[in-house]
C-alpha cells in the first residue's frame, strides 16, 4: 500500500525566489529530489523546506529594507 504524497517547497540561503513544488512521500524524499535537482550530494548549508499544507510559496517577495 502507497502512502499519499505531499508537496513541498524550498528556499536557499541568501536568495528570495522560492522553488517547487516537489511531490514526495516523506520530508527525506524531498530532500533526495532537491539534491538532484540542484546537481550535489549534500544540501547547501542553510537550505529551508517545507510543506506546502503548511504555507504556500511566495514566488516574489521583495525584502522590507529593499
Amino acid at each position: 500500500m502507497r502512502t499519499s504524497s505531499r508537496t513541498f517547497g524550498y528556499k536557499l540561503s541568501g536568495f528570495f525566489m522560492e522553488y517547487g513544488p516537489i511531490e514526495a512521500d516523506s520530508l527525506d524524499g524531498a530532500k533526495a529530489q532537491i539534491r538532484q535537482r540542484l546537481g550535489v550530494s549534500r544540501l547547501p548549508l542553510g537550505v529551508h523546506i517545507w510543506d506546502l499544507a503548511e504555507r504556500p510559496l511566495t514566488r516574489w517577495r521583495v525584502d522590507a529594507a529593499s
